[in-house]
């Protein structure tokens, strides 16, 4: 797929994921995330061969009721903004990052270890001058 056929600009409606049942411990490992659009469902699934995300594009009217998942629920009824499609030093694409209302990235999707990891973007702030000086003044 490529980038300019993301549905840049639509509203996201929802999102559905299956989860990854053979990792253990407390990291959200995904099989598959559905993102639906107003005329557009984009699939991104890891393959496993080259821990790369395949990215999957359909158009869609309507879709059945799907319980999005809380930590992406911020981001619905939101417009897609922009949409990078990164490639690592060895020339595989394992990084999709999607901005949601702003220039900015909203989230990442990673491949590793043949599943998809979800990663939130925020950006980062000055300390506050007397925040440091207290750093500082711990250390010492």
């Amino acid at each position: 797929m490529e980038t300019d056929e993301f549905p840049i600009g639509q509203i996201l409606t929802a999102v559905s994921i299956v989860e990854d049942k053979e990792f253990g411990g407390n990291e959200l490992c995904i099989e598959q995330i559905k993102l639906f659009f107003q005329d557009t469902a984009i699939t991104l699934q890891p393959f496993a061969d080259t821990d790369e995300i395949e990215i999957v594009q359909q158009a869609t009217t309507t879709h059945s009721p799907v319980n999005t998942p809380s930590w992406c629920r911020h981001f619905i009824s939101k417009k897609l903004m922009a949409v990078w499609v990164c490639d690592n030093n060895q020339g595989y694409r394992d990084q999709v990052i999607l901005a949601f209302e702003s220039l900015h990235p909203s989230i990442a999707f990673v491949a590793e270890g043949s599943v998809i990891k979800a990663f939130h973007q925020e950006q980062i702030h000055k300390v506050k001058a007397s925040d440091t000086d207290l750093q500082h003044s711990q250390v010492s």
